[in-house]
């Protein structure tokens, strides 16, 4: 027995080696993005957040978008200023009985710019740091954050752009669906103006809300579109409730299987879940084969995957 532990301990580096390089390898071209831009680490859908999400190594930025009074895009999960994450310019509380009074509709961006939504403990992400930070406009932060990744010699980010639509909110929280996308298209052409590069190369297009979706592809058929979903039915049943083929089938990852997987890559489509943080789950969405990941944690997926990690810029 004792001839043979030289054996056994090759034996056991060997697996251990092919555990790690099994772990370590992707799909070509997985796209790992920042769920709000690192919202486990920093206030969600801000320049903070998307400054962590790049020194993280994500491929894509993903955010949501309000509308304001002058029809400015401000990057924002809801259409209002939240109780629980969002103090007043004055730094008074927001009452949560009444928050969505709060209707960024109805303000001016100046206004806007002037709640702090980061100082406040995030109720479900206790690891957040905190600190103060506004909702941004969406021109902004893409200019931002794409002279921040050329100041770190980063390859070219994506952004994965939600619209936050649905027909109870319409004409008093948000626009009309096709507004909100005319509003996003010629906001996208006029930074590719403004920066003379190209964004809508390095964009695609999600929403629960399938009007938006189809009113966004009539006017950019090129742009990739993303179709939300959360309930635990077919790929052919999501599609028939979009009305479209989409580009990415991005489903809530604890209703994925491989049955859908399967399906969506005979349609021809990315599969890209949402949202996965633990890894545990990260590992299993790779397991079932899937394109990408939306997650608040990407810290968690380069703890995974260390090879693909990117160093954190000083």
């Amino acid at each position: 027995m004792q001839g043979l532990l030289p054996y056994l301990s090759i034996f056991v580096l060997m697996m251990l080696m092919g555990c790690q390089t099994g772990r370590d390898q992707l799909p070509e071209g997985f796209d790992l993005q920042g769920h709000r831009g690192a919202m486990g680490l920093k206030p969600e859908n801000t320049m903070p957040g998307f400054f962590k999400a790049v020194d993280l190594g994500v491929t894509t930025i993903e955010f949501d978008l309000a509308v304001s009074a002058e029809h400015e895009l401000v990057i924002s999960h809801e259409p209002w200023f939240r109780a629980d994450i969002c103090l007043q310019p004055d730094g008074s509380p927001i009452p949560k009985e009444v928050e969505r009074s709060f209707r960024i509709y109805e303000y001016d961006y100046e206004t806007i710019a002037q709640f702090d939504c980061g100082s406040l403990q995030h109720p479900s992400h206790p690891g957040q740091k905190n600190l103060f930070a506004s909702k941004p406009l969406m021109s902004d932060a893409i200019a931002a954050v794409d002279e921040y990744v050329r100041s770190q010699g980063r390859p070219a980010i994506r952004y994965n752009i939600e619209i936050k639509s649905d027909p109870a909110w319409d004409g008093t929280l948000t626009p009309e669906p096709e507004v909100f996308a005319m509003l996003l298209h010629e906001e996208l052409l006029v930074l590719e103006q403004q920066l003379e590069a190209r964004i809508l190369d390095r964009v695609s297009v999600q929403s629960f809300d399938p009007r938006p979706l189809r009113a966004f592809r009539e006017i950019a058929p090129v742009v990739p579109i993303a179709i939300l979903t959360i309930t635990e039915e077919s790929v052919d049943e999501h599609i028939e409730f979009f009305g479209l083929l989409p580009d990415i089938y991005s489903p809530n990852y604890g209703i994925l299987t491989a049955e859908h997987v399967s399906r969506a890559r005979e349609l021809g489509m990315r599969i890209i879940p949402w949202t996965v943080n633990s890894k545990e789950d990260m590992e299993r969405m790779v397991e079932l084969g899937v394109d990408g990941l939306i997650t608040d944690y990407p810290d968690r997926f380069n703890e995974l995957f260390p090879r693909r990690q990117v160093v954190p810029a000083p």
